[in-house]
């Protein structure tokens, strides 16, 4: 992408910059000062040079003679040169007159080291028994000073270059260690948008990362608990649909099928209407317990006009297959606070559905009258739904007083039982197996505690199995 880099690419790049501004902090300088060492070092040479030979002339010029060759006056880029008291060159190389620093050496100042231009001169006196008697001058060009540091110039350039391949290979290394778990997360973010689930990272070793990665994994847990929790409660609803929707094709072949001279639709077609309302709150509820989480909406709940509302939508069909539905509401009050009577707490529309499921197992599962019976079990109130069929054929949700069964309800058991189950459990509460043959399935719901809530224990207390 046009403006951006790779993690690699920056981490290399930053690092070699680093290790190139610490080289060059600490090599310039340092080559700099060893070619100023070199040079002073240079002007100690030649003022050791200029002192020998002046010590090897002193004799001659005593007597007045011109010596004929200057001692180290063969050295290579030196150019060496001697002077009488006349200010004159009497000797070796150099201008036929003495500079000013001649002068003043001839005059009694002491040896001295200068810089000239590009020359590093040194002018030392030639000392007679009582006064100066001349003086040597020796000078050499700083560009020979500066070819023999050379060679020490390139091995400084090898070592800043050695340098900074290490620090380019060690960052490339680094970077890899760095990018490589990102790019993983970048690969397993790409499987969590087509719907791979599963994906999880692995250690890197790096706090942030390892974090980042935890994360990751946790998103990924939370999204397919989600998903699979959203697409098995969309099974089981629409299981639950089917009942209402039954009930009103029944009301309307019932009416359909009424050919009596006169007969009157009216009655028929308000009991479709109103199984159609009863639909649409059904799907309604649904919709809503699916967005809701871990028992949202929980408010005291009048179990009495939820039974009565249940109970129409199941005495229809029941009635139609010969059978009785009897509900014995005695056991408790109808929940109003101004009766006295404790209140049921939970969602209306979650208690609505686990009756729902149980009325339509006893229908569809169960044989005989259909009955459902309040009792009040203390901490909380138990519902009974029971028929006169022979029991369950397979495992069951949970026996009443014993350990969980070992198998999951399905075959004759229905399949909105693992709805019920978990949508009482959402309410705090339990759904249980009272008896097995005649069958009676047992929902037990908690009290209010006085602050619209269920009490912790309402269920477990009933039923000896709260989570």
């Amino acid at each position: 992408m046009r403006g951006t880099a790779r993690v690699r690419t920056r981490i290399v790049a930053l690092s070699v910059a680093i290790a190139a501004i610490a080289v060059t902090l600490f090599g310039v300088p340092l080559a700099l000062g060893l070619a100023r060492y070199e040079v002073d070092d240079e002007g100690v040479t030649l003022q050791r040079l200029a002192d020998l030979t002046a010590a090897a002339v002193l004799t001659d010029l005593a007597h007045d003679r011109v010596p004929a060759v200057l001692p180290g006056s063969g050295t290579p880029g030196t150019t060496l040169g001697l002077y009488d008291d006349d200010d004159l060159l009497v000797a070796g190389d150099g201008s036929p007159t003495g500079d000013v620093h001649v002068g003043a050496v001839l005059g009694g100042a002491a040896p001295r080291i200068v810089r000239i231009g590009d020359d590093v001169v040194t002018v030392v006196p030639v000392r007679g028994e009582h006064d100066v008697i001349g003086a040597v001058r020796a000078s050499r060009p700083v560009s020979v000073v500066y070819a023999a540091l050379v060679p020490i110039w390139l091995g400084m350039l090898g070592l800043a270059a050695l340098v900074l391949v290490a620090a380019w290979a060690i960052a490339r290394r680094q970077a890899g260690r760095l990018a490589h778990p990102l790019e993983d997360l970048a690969v397993l973010a790409g499987r969590l948008g087509d719907g791979d689930f599963s994906v999880r990272p692995r250690r890197a070793g790096l706090a942030e990362v390892d974090a980042l990665g935890a994360a990751f994994a946790s998103t990924a847990a939370r999204l397919d608990a989600l998903l699979a929790r959203e697409r098995a409660f969309s099974a089981e609803a629409s299981h639950q649909l089917r009942t209402p929707l039954a009930a009103l094709r029944l009301r309307l072949e019932n009416a359909r099928a009424d050919t009596r001279p006169g007969a009157e639709l009216g009655p028929a077609l308000d009991a479709a209407v109103a199984e159609t309302d009863r639909l649409t709150r059904t799907v309604e509820e649904l919709l809503a317990l699916a967005r809701s989480r871990d028992g949202a909406g929980r408010a005291p709940v009048d179990l009495h006009a939820v039974l009565d509302e249940v109970a129409e939508t199941y005495r229809p069909r029941l009635v139609a297959e010969g059978r009785e539905l009897e509900l014995d509401l005695d056991g408790i009050g109808d929940g109003h606070p101004d009766c006295g009577e404790p209140a049921v707490v939970g969602s209306r529309a979650a208690i609505g559905q686990v009756l729902a499921v149980l009325l339509d197992n006893a229908l569809r599962h169960g044989e005989g009258a259909v009955r459902v019976g309040l009792r009040d079990v203390g901490d909380a109130v138990a519902v009974d739904v029971g028929d006169e069929g022979p029991g369950f054929a397979n495992g069951r949700p949970e026996r009443d007083g014993g350990a969980p069964g070992p198998e999951t309800p399905g075959e004759g058991l229905g399949l909105g039982l693992p709805l019920a189950t978990r949508l009482a459990e959402d309410q705090g509460g339990r759904l249980v197996v009272s008896r097995e043959s005649p069958p009676v399935m047992t929902l037990f719901l908690p009290l209010d505690d006085g602050g619209g809530a269920a009490s912790g224990d309402g269920a477990s207390g009933a039923g000896g199995h709260a989570d």
